[in-house]
């Protein structure tokens, strides 16, 4: 009892001192706290007391690291947050009809869905209850919604933001002045057009529905569609005129749409009354002691604040906190199973693993936590920064979902590689955790504990507001036009880029029916070289490809990518030199010598064609080629050839070339169009076609891939070139400096 009067003592003296002096508090908790982890017995008068001074001080503290109280939102005219709610809960915007914006940011979950990785399109159920037929999920955790008018950067990457009033979007200029000026609320209405264009979260996949066929990197197409499902629906024709006087509906884009969506989440989940904003706002009795002591550790010792800081306790920039990584990914990495973060939209080596600081307020209602929702309690989200290198190192997958847990990436090596201790590591022990927990609690609003009546009971298409609508994809079948030029080819190779070809055109339609099994390729040309000669400049030829030095009175083929290195082959390396050996499908086993080591690596897999030539006098041609939609074999009755880029030596890893599986595949690794579309769906790469010119009749070792003299090309849902072309079209061209010149 004479230790806790002697402490209130010296914090009186010593907060009149500091308030005089307007000295900042360097390690508040140490002098704030010292003697008090005992206070049985202390009258409750001194306990005031206490608070009040402490409270006082750390006021002071929080001023000068310019941490405020929550504003609260603008006022949103009705009419708008009326269109608002009825989008957000409308199974409308989603390409099968079954799915809302708020399905995973339910306000029955606190805005989120309580799921680490969010389980979006063709699932049933709410919250935990929330299933897929196939398992799928979404890359990442679903952000709650809360205080969306003081933020200026939406998703864990960052991908929409708006700094200076200029709007960053993946959009770039499809995203027109005329829409940004749409918008009222920033990032926030730039945020909502995006959810509605993937296919995971509400789209659908490749042939499930009209949205579902529309490429996925030409977003004004798919906005416009929904705009005209809307435009169907005559009372919200009604709510759109009404959220917006003066405008005819026909005049509107799907901006107006996100607008309204973004006006409705910022009117419904303001979070700005908790007790750390009456804190803030000068109710020293707002903070228990041991939240008090809890928000010492978050200001001081602890370096929350570097990151957590500001209104919104996020400084909305990105960090690496050495977590795992499992799901599906976001096509990063050379399996594409990775997830890059911030690096995915800038490309930029040092932003790899790097995600944006979540915002605070109501975080004890938003389990489970980080980009993926690594922990499921605050207190072992609060322990791993303690030494995140040892947490990553040691993480529990049995704590992740059942169906994620064979999901986990193997790239701890390449995460601690990026990341940098300084910036996020807590200097605290694990007996303090308790108190940072109980100030992360004090972060709740009360109001948000029950939104129940931000939920519509109907919306205006009619559907279900309930989450439960059972999808049929059973049936997918439709036709994909794909034309061909030269932006999507690469690799070591001759181009063929004629004249002809350059005045001409050329296109193929992809038609797939899974129900009938069917899937055909309709190619036509104009401008296609008739039996012309090409030769070599130098020797392009490799051990695992060989190449003729001219091609005379040749035939032309037309080679269809499945897979854009998006399943993988065992290649075998000698570790006695390094030097590669082959493929599993190449190589004899029992022969392998015992310093053979296997290596996984990501492979591209393509077919060809039969031979094909154009009309000698139009230059033009027109044919169609067919296969099985779920064993597709080339004319050879082969499943095609595998193409990897990887190094010649184990012992230089970064010079690169190419390797071609020699002969055909086993039927047994056909593709399956089903595949296609997964890839599609996952975001992981898609369908390309190339032409190539080929000796006729081809020799041997040529059978089962092609000659590498491109001409057309072509790819959906959209080109992938791996650089830059060197000329102009029209001229022939070649490389002789390695991989594609790299």
């Amino acid at each position: 009892m004479t230790r806790i009067i002697s402490s209130l003592t010296a914090l009186s003296i010593g907060l009149t001192g500091l308030l005089a002096t307007g000295c900042d508090v360097e390690e508040p908790e140490e002098d704030l706290f010292a003697d008090l982890d005992n206070r049985d017995g202390l009258p409750p008068e001194f306990e005031a007391l206490l608070q009040k001074l402490i409270a006082k001080a750390l006021r002071y503290k929080a001023n000068y690291l310019g941490l405020k109280a929550m504003p609260a939102p603008p006022e949103v005219r009705p009419e708008l947050v009326e269109l608002g709610q009825a989008l957000s809960f409308d199974k409308i915007l989603s390409g099968n009809e079954n799915i809302s914006c708020l399905t995973c940011h339910h306000p029955l979950l606190a805005t989120d869905d309580d799921h680490q990785l969010s389980i979006g399109e063709g699932a049933v159920g709410l919250g935990l209850d929330r299933v897929h037929p196939d398992n799928i999920f979404i890359p990442r955790n679903a952000p709650p919604l809360f205080n969306l008018h003081a933020m200026d950067t939406m998703f864990w990457d960052g991908r929409v933001n708006t700094k200076g009033g200029v709007h960053d979007t993946p959009a770039d200029e499809e995203l027109t002045q005329e829409m940004i000026d749409t918008f009222e609320f920033g990032a926030t209405a730039a945020q909502a057009m995006f959810p509605v264009t993937s296919r995971r979260e509400m789209r659908g996949i490749l042939g499930a529905n009209d949205l579902a066929m529309l490429r996925d990197d030409l977003l004004q197409p798919q906005w416009a569609a929904l705009m005209a499902r809307l435009g169907g629906i005559s009372e919200y024709i009604d709510l759109f005129e009404a959220a917006y006087p003066g405008e005819d509906f026909e005049e509107m884009t799907f901006a107006h749409a996100a607008n309204a969506i973004a006006g409705f989440e910022i009117a419904a989940f303001s979070a700005h009354d908790t007790p750390w904003d009456r804190f803030l706002r000068g109710d020293d009795t707002a903070l228990s002691l041991d939240e008090l002591r809890g928000a010492a550790l978050f200001m001081g010792r602890g370096n929350c604040v570097n990151c957590h800081n500001g209104t919104n306790l996020s400084d909305l920039e990105f960090h690496n906190t050495a977590l795992p990584q499992f799901g599906p990914g976001k096509a990063d990495g050379g399996f594409k199973n990775d997830d890059w973060g911030r690096a995915g939209e800038t490309f930029a080596d040092d932003d790899k693993f790097r995600f944006r600081t979540a915002p605070l307020r109501n975080v004890a209602l938003t389990a489970p936590y980080g980009h993926a929702g690594q922990f499921h309690t605050l207190e072992d989200f609060i322990t791993h920064y303690i030494d995140p290198e040892t947490s990553l190192l040691n993480y529990d997958i049995d704590q992740v979902e059942p169906l994620l847990q064979p999901t986990i990436v193997n790239n701890t090596e390449d995460v601690l590689a990026h990341f940098i201790a300084e910036e996020v590591v807590a200097d605290i022990d694990e007996d303090e955790v308790q108190y940072l927990a109980a100030f992360l609690n004090a972060l709740t609003d009360p109001s948000s504990t029950d939104l129940s009546d931000t939920v519509p009971d109907t919306v205006p298409s009619g559907l279900p507001v309930a989450e439960t609508v059972v999808t049929d994809t059973e049936n997918l079948a439709g036709t994909i036009s794909m034309p061909l030029g030269f932006d999507t080819s690469g690799g070591r190779e001759m181009q063929i880029w004629e004249p002809s070809m350059c005045e001409g055109s050329a296109n193929i339609d992809v038609s797939f029916d899974r129900n009938a099994n069917t899937l055909s390729f309709h190619a036509t040309f104009d401008g296609l070289p008739h039996r012309p000669t090409y030769c070599y400049e130098y020797d392009p030829s490799t051990p695992w490809n060989q190449y003729p030095e001219c091609v005379s009175e040749g035939r032309w083929q037309i080679w269809f990518v499945g897979h854009f290195f998006t399943k993988t082959s065992t290649f075998y390396y000698d570790l006695a030199d390094g030097a590669l050996i082959g493929n599993v499908h190449d190589i004899d086993l029992e022969s392998l010598p015992p310093t053979a080591i296997p290596v996984e690596m990501p492979v591209l897999q393509m077919l060809c064609s039969d031979f094909f030539e154009s009309d000698p006098e139009t230059l033009q041609a027109d044919f169609t080629y067919e296969y099985d939609y779920d064993n597709i074999l080339d004319m050879l009755g082969s499943a095609g050839v595998y193409t990897a880029i990887l190094p010649m030596n184990l012992f230089a890893p970064t010079e690169l070339d190419i390797y071609y599986t020699q002969g055909g595949l086993p039927a047994e690794l056909a593709m399956n169009f089903d595949e296609i579309i997964e890839d599609i769906a996952e975001g992981r790469g898609g369908m390309m076609a190339v032409t190539s010119y080929e000796p006729f009749p081809k020799p041997s070792y040529l059978d089962a891939r092609d000659n590498l003299m491109i001409g057309w090309g072509g790819a959906w849902p959209k080109p992938d070139p791996f650089y830059d072309k060197p000329v102009e079209c029209g001229t022939n061209f070649q490389w002789n400096t390695g991989f594609g010149g790299l």
